[in-house]
């Protein structure tokens, strides 16, 4: 719908700085959208054309599936909210600051770690937890 919205306004306005800015949003938010994620020892790299975001996974205080409540009274700070995804800077009534990295909500994943909140959308949510959980484990100091 927005890519038909920003053709309709291209071809009605007919100016080459409207048709330019249309296209400059849709490569960016595109090549910023999360494409998949790999949970690597202590980090998660999130997978983008514009190159891979490192979330590391230090201090993991919570690792869950994301629950409607999660995301209720959303609001975005800085970032993408819908447009080839929901990837950037959020606030939430629960979360409160957190990064998004989700292409499908219906698969969110809330990870809480020390530093920062951040919630991605992987094919696979439980494996994703998983591994998660098993890299928060094997970083744990033995006594």
């Amino acid at each position: 719908m927005v890519c038909l919205g920003l053709l309709a306004i291209t071809l009605t306005v007919r100016n080459i700085g409207v048709a330019t800015l249309a296209v400059v949003v849709l490569a960016v938010s595109y090549a910023y959208s999360p494409r998949g994620y790999r949970v690597a020892g202590n980090s998660v790299a999130v997978r983008r054309l514009a190159g891979t975001a490192r979330v590391e996974l230090n201090g993991v205080r919570e690792a869950r599936r994301a629950t409607p409540d999660d995301v209720r009274g959303s609001f975005r700070l800085w970032g993408s909210g819908g447009l080839f995804g929901y990837f950037g800077l959020f606030t939430t009534a629960k979360l409160g600051r957190c990064t998004w990295y989700v292409t499908d909500r219906s698969k969110s994943v809330v990870v809480i770690t020390a530093a920062k909140t951040v919630l991605f959308s992987p094919d696979d949510p439980d494996g994703f937890l998983a591994a998660i959980r098993a890299g928060a484990q094997s970083t744990e100091p033995r006594a």
